[in-house]
């Protein structure tokens, strides 16, 4: 009788021990399947930002390290479509970076190709002469949202979250 009682609490306590991690395990599997694209904000880790390495560069930077992605900063203006179809597909998101180049009308002109060239990628401007961010559809024909810069963490944070949601609608505004 004295073993059956003291087997019974410690067999009950070993099924304790065992399952409990198990459940923890399924909580963050069930978890990360009920996240949308938008909620992670990185699913394939990696983006692209085109500019010069500067204060919005580290910003970007050290945002992307805090998130779990990798920021490929690409000085290179003209950047080749070529290069970016082949590579958009594995991207998460564009950034541009108005001020690194020379003009606005450049700016706007290189944005439409590159939504025309994927428009599948998430676009979005940085830009010092807005007068805020725009997370709008307003320019969707350019980009999915704006950014004024210097860009913050919390501003970028959302950006990517908008910028997911206006190419899901510019994408389906194209029929």
């Amino acid at each position: 009788m004295y073993k059956q009682q003291h087997d019974a609490p410690l067999h009950k306590s070993r099924v304790t021990r065992h399952v409990r991690p198990f459940d923890v395990i399924f909580e963050k599997v069930d978890h990360q399947l009920s996240l949308t694209p938008q909620e992670l904000l990185c699913p394939k880790g990696l983006c692209v930002l085109l500019g010069e390495f500067g204060a919005s560069s580290r910003v970007i930077s050290e945002w992307a390290r805090k998130v779990g992605t990798t920021v490929m900063i690409i000085g290179d203006h003209p950047l080749p479509m070529d290069w970016l179809r082949r590579y958009a597909p594995h991207l998460d998101f564009m950034l541009v970076d108005g001020d690194y180049m020379d003009d606005t009308e450049d700016t706007v002109d290189f944005c439409m190709q590159v939504r025309r060239a994927t428009p599948a990628l998430p676009l979005i401007l940085l830009s010092s002469e807005v007068r805020g961010h725009d997370l709008t559809c307003e320019r969707m024909t350019a980009c999915d949202v704006t950014l004024k810069n210097p860009v913050q963490s919390a501003a970028l944070t959302q950006g990517v979250q908008a910028a997911y949601q206006n190419n899901a609608y510019f994408l389906s505004s194209r029929c």
